[in-house]
């Protein structure tokens, strides 16, 4: 078939053939250039298990599996800088898996008040003094609450199981941080 001297069947084929070229090398890009480091980067830092990269909707979503680690703030913070770093200001969201047993589920659900009450209020003495009656109360001992300017890290372990909550602060009306679960 002719049109104006085209023949249009060779001129989709090239179009066709142009955009999966390019549409290809995008994907090669990111997977080969920028997702394989990035992966490689964050199971080198230590307690990661496994990691997991979702496309989300305006932003990106990196699944980490964590294991036992001895200080949940500085891994995350860790965790943030390396994404950071491989994908500058992109928006990106970090959720956390962990392995919890059903004690320590109970105590999160009773702690999560103090917590998120702490995230809004800034009462930081009262929410570790009510999170620690309560992790006694279960008779969990191995627990740890830390905050920084954007974040307040929740680590609950008992044996084998241990339970991780990042709970974003909000601070002059914004929110401070990425959340995870």
């Amino acid at each position: 078939m002719h049109f104006k001297g085209w023949r249009l069947h060779f001129v989709l084929l090239a179009a066709l053939l142009s955009l999966s070229l390019l549409t290809g090398g995008q994907w090669a890009y990111r997977h080969f250039g920028q997702e394989k480091p990035l992966i490689g980067a964050l199971e080198a830092v230590p307690g990661v298990q496994a990691v997991t990269m979702m496309p989300g909707t305006g932003y990106l979503e990196v699944q980490i599996s964590l294991g036992p680690v001895t200080n949940l703030q500085q891994t995350y913070t860790e965790l943030e800088e390396i994404i950071r770093g491989a994908y500058g200001q992109q928006p990106f969201k970090i959720t956390l898996q962990d392995n919890p047993a059903p004690v320590l589920d109970r105590l999160w659900q009773a702690s999560q008040y103090a917590v998120y009450e702490a995230a809004v209020q800034g009462n930081f003495t009262s929410m570790a003094a009510r999170v620690g009656d309560l992790a006694r109360q279960a008779g969990i001992s191995g627990y740890a609450l830390n905050i920084d300017d954007r974040n307040i890290y929740v680590e609950f372990r008992q044996g084998q199981n241990y339970l991780y909550r990042v709970i974003p602060r909000q601070t002059d009306g914004r929110q401070g941080g990425r959340s995870s679960a």
